[in-house]
């Protein structure tokens, strides 16, 4: 900060010299006064930033730090460089992904089913239930889990937990553009996942605006350290446009009928967008003409459409 403020004052000192005329040789010694004092601000800067990278990696090498990672990148990214910063919220990333498994295996304890099954309300999350139970056993693991980077999701009665990606948001504007784009997505699909229960928990429209936002992702960031995941997400979107689910199948298993609702959310996405610019609408555009001539069922010409656009 007194580096920064003697800059400042070196720079002051110029421009009045200079209204003043007090003569160019002076005016010179002030200007190369300025360029050295902004260097070695520049300078201290760029360590600072290389010390706050160099910590939190090193954070990041043992699991048991890992709680004091995620607070440490939140109070101190800003002061990383988007690049640093970056790659800082991947390593956290990759880190909370390695030791899913074993926090899991800690909520996977009968103990903590039961009591969890008794204490947790909908809309429940990490943070009220740790305001809610008075075990302290149970308060120190749901803490840790929370501050580890985890939160709470409930599903077929079991309990378990997911990377907290909404809790990105915080440190969103300090990342690349790719890296903001993938916050986003996975925000959207921790917040409200697709599935649940073999069942689609989200609406139709919803199926084909987050398949269109992964696309634009791959689009504009084809060689992103997240496109692959992306990749991954948009194919599993594809096939659900195509197919449905088990407990939500596009198709009536008795009728072989499209279900009217998921083809009307279908038939939206393409008249709105422009299939000769999207290949998941042109994908749509050619299912929706092969069911046309198909009556809307479920037949061997319209199997073999999906099966070549989506090999499944």
């Amino acid at each position: 900060m007194k580096l920064a403020q003697s800059a400042a004052a070196v720079l002051l000192a110029a421009v009045i010299s200079l209204q003043a005329g007090p003569g160019a040789i002076y005016a010179a010694g002030a200007k190369a006064g300025t360029s050295t004092a902004a260097a070695s601000t520049a300078s201290t800067v760029k360590s600072h930033s290389n010390d706050v990278y160099n910590h939190m990696l090193s954070l990041l090498k043992s699991p048991a730090k890992q709680a004091e990672a995620v607070s440490y990148l939140e109070k101190n990214i800003r002061q990383a460089t988007p690049a640093q910063a970056t790659t800082m919220l991947l390593k956290l990333e990759n880190a909370e992904k390695a030791n899913l498994d074993a926090w899991n295996n800690k909520f996977f304890k009968d103990s903590v089913q039961s009591k969890l099954m008794k204490l947790m309300k909908s809309g429940d999350d990490l943070t009220t239930l740790i305001r809610k139970t008075s075990d302290k056993s149970l308060k120190s693991l749901l803490t840790s889990a929370r501050d580890s980077g985890y939160r709470l999701e409930t599903s077929e009665g079991m309990f378990y937990l997911v990377l907290d990606y909404p809790r990105y948001q915080k440190v969103r504007s300090f990342v690349t553009a790719d890296i903001q784009s993938y916050i986003d997505i996975m925000t959207a699909e921790t917040k409200n996942p697709f599935a649940n229960d073999a069942a689609l928990s989200i609406g139709w429209t919803e199926v084909t605006k987050r398949a269109l936002a992964q696309e634009k992702f791959l689009k504009s960031f084809p060689k992103s350290n997240r496109a692959a995941q992306v990749k991954e997400l948009y194919q599993q979107y594809l096939n659900v446009s195509l197919h449905g689910l088990n407990n939500t199948p596009l198709f009536d298993y008795d009728t072989k009928k499209i279900d009217p609702k998921a083809k009307s959310a279908l038939a939206a996405a393409v008249s709105k967008g422009d299939p000769s610019k999207s290949g998941y609408l042109k994908t749509l555009k050619g299912f929706l003409d092969v069911l046309k001539k198909n009556n809307d069922t479920l037949t061997p010409d319209v199997e073999k459409y999906r099966k070549s656009v989506s090999g499944a």
